[in-house]
């Protein structure tokens, strides 16, 4: 691995990371913030987080070192995804509210903070999984080998986590922001691996928005004030997962070695 190449494209990442924290402020939070009806300002962001997705889209889609990552979804890239799907949609609100019934009472709202949740998860892996992890790991050695993935990993979920700590300042708990840090961190991780294993971004941006839209209309309403011990459960839920999105990305590896030594496999 170029270690000048890394601390280049660590850079480079922190700078998309900066830009698009910008860039939901401006483009997203603040003209959403003019409309008075709730529903309103919840369809306002999910439009413009649309938006800007799909300039996202088209920045990975032309820039040839990323663009593999917005190659066509296989079978099993999807199958992969529904054991995180499965553990996340119960474990999740069952930790937030206790109950996996689905806040409707306000058929509009509900509806709006479904499509803007599912619009932020989709946004966020297109951005941290899509462009800055397959730019990560243009800089590791022996080119999108899964055993040489780890430090991409890592480095976008830590980016990727990051910016939760602003929750802090529009209002959330400090348990509960320091919590969201660590399992934001986690999932990263396990979207990350997911990403890889499946070599597309698509199921995972599918994933992460179907779990904020799920999650966020099961807490609508509830004002979330976790104990420390909540709190800490929170924080290392994902870690089944991690391990999950470990042991895909060696039988991937694995397999990607097995075909390199006898190519008549392939």
């Amino acid at each position: 691995m170029n270690t000048d190449t890394l601390q280049r494209k660590v850079l480079v990442s922190l700078t998309v990371t900066i830009a698009f924290l910008v860039a939901t402020i401006l483009l997203v939070s603040v003209p959403a913030s003019r409309f008075t009806s709730p529903p309103a300002r919840e369809y306002a962001a999910g439009v413009a987080r649309i938006i800007l997705a799909f300039l996202v889209i088209v920045l990975i889609w032309r820039w040839n070192r990323v663009a593999h990552a917005l190659k066509s979804p296989s079978p099993r890239s999807w199958a992969i995804v529904l054991p995180v799907a499965l553990y996340s949609l119960i474990v999740y609100p069952l930790l937030f509210t206790g109950t996996l019934r689905l806040n409707l009472n306000q058929p509009n709202l509900a509806t709006g903070v479904a499509f803007n949740g599912f619009a932020a998860g989709a946004l966020e892996e297109l951005v941290f999984r899509g462009l800055i992890l397959s730019l990560l790991l243009t800089a590791m050695s022996e080119n999108h080998k899964p055993r040489n993935a780890w430090y991409a990993i890592l480095i976008s979920a830590l980016l990727f986590s990051l910016p939760h700590a602003l929750n802090i300042f529009v209002g959330h708990a400090e348990a509960r922001v320091l919590a969201q840090l660590v399992w934001s961190f986690l999932l990263g991780v396990v979207f990350a691996c997911l990403r890889i294993s499946g070599r597309s971004i698509w199921p995972v941006a599918m994933l992460h928005g179907a779990l904020n839209a799920f999650v966020h209309v099961n807490r609508l309403g509830i004002e979330i004030q976790p104990s420390l011990l909540r709190a800490a459960a929170l924080a290392f839920a994902p870690v089944p997962l991690c391990i999950y999105g470990a042991i895909l990305l060696r039988k991937t590896a694995t397999y990607e070695n097995e075909n390199a030594a006898n190519p008549a496999l392939t």
